[in-house]
């Protein structure tokens, strides 16, 4: 029979051409410190904004002041992440009307 479904045996595998087709293109992995790091100042936006899509906004948006998307600099560096994280508290001294723009 072509093309019937058939059983493999417990531990044996298709063809690792047949799973990529099914499992997509491989992704790169981020490093953890990478993750710990987009992770940090993607909660402070969250905590500062007054919504998701605000909040998403700031972060994926080119900011001039800032040199760049700020979850991109984030990512580089714990001093990138440390600068995103001081742009976001300087933000909570002073009040945002829902008119600011964000990026």
């Amino acid at each position: 029979m072509t093309g019937a479904i058939t059983r493999l045996e417990v531990g044996a595998t298709s063809d690792e051409g047949d799973r990529r087709r099914f499992r997509g293109a491989v992704r790169t992995k981020l490093a953890p410190d990478v993750i710990a790091r987009q992770s940090r100042v993607a909660l402070l936006a969250f905590q500062r904004f007054p919504d998701r899509e605000t909040a998403l906004a700031f972060l994926n948006s080119v900011d001039e002041a800032l040199g760049g998307r700020p979850i991109d600099i984030a990512s580089m560096s714990e001093a990138g992440a440390e600068r995103i994280a001081a742009a976001l508290r300087d933000q909570d001294r002073t009040p945002m009307s829902p008119a600011t723009k964000i990026g």
